[in-house]
């Protein structure tokens, strides 16, 4: 409507578009104070007498219109009623809905299209996870019906309703408001039609329902994973699959063994109440690694790269939206050395994210906070170069099982394995998550905690202590390995305890400290030159310190060079070597003053222990120098 005082006698007693625009508005205070202005105008211009009289025969006309409305509604019993549907029809009130699309009366136009073919609410879905309510529409596009689930917010805005078209929705800014009332009064008249259905957007447990398997549980994030949830099915002849798998477990490698029950044991973290780890299988090229991740993927699901697998260029914030979909089905990596470059190398701090099991805070558009993504499962990766480096923090060792490929061919014929595995998938998941079902998660337990005892007792018994964090996570590969050997194999081809044990870190290989001190007496020793002046006491290179008295000192800036290249905390390490009494200090301090090419420098004075490092740092003699391929 155009502003009031602009507003002419013409306008006023000429036209009906301005009661029309008045008496179409749904508030009746908004209405009445827009009838007042217009009379206090329409006294202004002198015509307040026959505007009255116009605004009187307006509502009696109104009136007799909506009689004739709902003679109208009555007889066409106001149901919804579109063919070759198999959808019951709907109340739908004034709406007027057939094949031809929906249609209102109108005072104005009478009988109007206001929206150009079939579409129907035909489910409420609240999603476990998060509590947020979904609304799966149907609609009919060219004689054929589609389904969308789509956020309840989403339709109930004439603007955020507009992101249908892109599913063929023929919604335009034009009828958007007109859509958004429809379905907001077709979901208002059939609350008896339309149910509330629990719903998630994740896969795996569920209420002890395991997606995507239950079937009282609705999928609800379809559209953002639509390729990967689309993989997960049985495909092919069941009995070929597990013959082949048989065939493989029977061969001597080991490689194909703990990927198959690391894959199986994604689905027990979560009850086990188990932080996620990381199983990598590192070796040579072309020997079969990608082979044993699409063996470990198809328990699942389809095993081709453009499927169920990981894209290893995919963004942190890819990788944490696709871990949360995944929640305890497994996260398949091939190539990690594609993701190790975006990290130079090296990389505590994914290992640390993807192992957390939780996601980072983030805002919305309403400045609070979205619902915070959470998965509970195992990440399989491969590479030619172990995860676990010189420089790794100790924590994101802890949550590596490195698993080093022995000499030759993983498979004999590797290409006969891709050809079965590319036609037949998907079985043993749904069969493992039957039985562990039908076990009970109070027995698995059981199970877990003896293999996590056997474990402790194997190294004991070899004077070795391992890791705790490394113990739990082996301890559930076994646990699954015994399940699907005694009951969907049955094959009595179990893992080797003794070698699972072996693959494990020990205390002092993961403890951080201890890592550090070797990487700075191998940093000494590399850079002998440095610290050895000779016999007239001059350095072959700078002077980065000196060997003395069964101490290394280090000047501090070379000692803070050091810390970083080896990715460790310089206050940590120092505070532990000196609880250890390895350091050489002045009184109260950590560091040492000592001379230097006759300066006086603060230094790192730190013990050199004759079984550890002492035999780097031996004098040679200028023959045996000679003889040194590298000088």
């Amino acid at each position: 409507m155009k502003d009031i005082k602009d507003i002419t006698k013409e306008d006023l007693l000429s036209s009906d578009d301005i009661l029309c625009e008045v008496f179409e508005q749904e508030d009746e205070i908004y209405k009445a104070k827009l009838l007042a202005t217009l009379a206090d105008h329409a006294k202004s211009l002198g015509i307040k007498t026959a505007f009255e009289s116009l605004v009187k025969a307006y509502k009696k006309q109104l009136k007799e219109f909506n009689k004739t409305q709902q003679a109208q509604q009555q007889q066409s019993d106001g149901f919804t009623h579109f063919s070759n549907s198999k959808y019951p029809d709907m109340r739908c009130g004034a709406w007027i809905a057939d094949d031809s699309g929906i249609k209102m009366h109108t005072q104005r136009n009478g009988e109007v299209t206001v929206f150009p073919h079939p579409i129907l609410p035909v489910q409420m879905l609240k999603n476990v996870n998060t509590g947020y309510m979904k609304v799966k529409l149907v609609y009919k596009i060219r004689d054929t019906w589609e389904e969308i689930i789509v956020s309840k917010d989403e339709i109930c805005s004439s603007n955020k309703i507009l992101i249908l078209a892109r599913n063929g929705i023929e919604v335009t800014s034009e009828n958007a408001r007109s859509l958004v009332k429809y379905l907001s009064d077709l979901i208002s008249y059939n609350r008896d039609i339309v149910d509330i259905q629990i719903s998630t957007s994740k896969l795996g447990w569920v209420k002890k329902e395991f997606m995507p398997y239950c079937t009282n549980i609705v999928f609800d994030n379809e559209s953002r994973f639509k390729e990967a949830f689309e993989s997960i099915h049985e495909e092919g002849n069941a009995h070929t699959w597990y013959d082949l798998v048989k065939e493989i477990r029977k061969s001597d490698r080991f490689e194909p063994k703990i990927y198959l029950a690391a894959s199986l044991a994604s689905a027990l973290v979560e009850p086990l109440n188990a932080l996620p780890f990381v199983v990598n299988l590192w070796g040579d090229t072309g020997k079969g690694k990608t082979v044993v991740l699409m063996l470990a993927a198809s328990i699942w699901a389809n095993p081709m790269e453009e499927a169920y697998l990981t894209d290893p260029k995919s963004t942190p914030t890819a990788l944490e939206l696709r871990l949360d979909f995944l929640n305890n089905l497994p996260m398949l990596i091939d190539d990690m050395a594609q993701v190790k470059e975006k990290y130079h190398g090296n990389f505590s701090e994914l290992v640390y994210y993807l192992c957390s099991g939780t996601g980072k805070d983030r805002a919305n558009a309403t400045l609070g906070l979205r619902a915070k993504t959470r998965w509970r499962n195992c990440i399989l990766t491969n590479g030619e170069h172990s995860l676990v480096t010189e420089t790794m923090q100790g924590g994101a060792v802890n949550r590596i099982i490195d698993v080093e490929m022995e000499d030759g061919l993983i498979f004999q014929d590797g290409n006969k394995v891709v050809s079965i595995l590319k036609e037949n998938y998907g079985f043993a998941g749904r069969e493992f998550i039957e039985v562990v079902r039908n076990i009970g998660f109070d027995k698995i337990k059981e199970i877990q905690q003896d293999f996590a005892q056997k474990i402790s007792d194997i190294a004991k018994a070899s004077n070795i202590e391992k890791e705790q964090k490394q113990i739990l996570p082996m301890s559930i590969i076994l646990t699954a390995d015994q399940i699907a050997t005694d009951y969907i194999f049955k094959d009595d081809v179990y893992l080797d305890l003794e070698a699972c044990v072996a693959i494990l870190k020990s205390v002092g290989e993961v403890s951080e400290n201890d890592r550090a001190y070797e990487w700075i007496m191998s940093e000494v020793a590399v850079h002998m030159n440095n610290f050895k002046p000779d016999i007239t006491g001059a350095y072959r290179g700078e002077c980065w310190g000196v060997i003395e008295d069964g101490y290394v000192c280090i000047a501090i800036n070379i000692f803070n060079g050091m810390c970083d290249r080896g990715n460790f905390s310089r206050k940590s390490f120092l505070n532990w070597a000196d609880k250890n009494n390895m350091l050489n200090t002045d009184k109260g301090r950590k560091d040492k003053t000592k001379r230097l090419n006759g300066s006086p420098t603060k230094c790192i004075s730190m013990r050199v222990f004759e079984d550890n490092v002492q035999e780097k740092f031996m004098e040679l003699t200028k023959d045996e120098q000679e003889k040194l391929p590298f000088l």
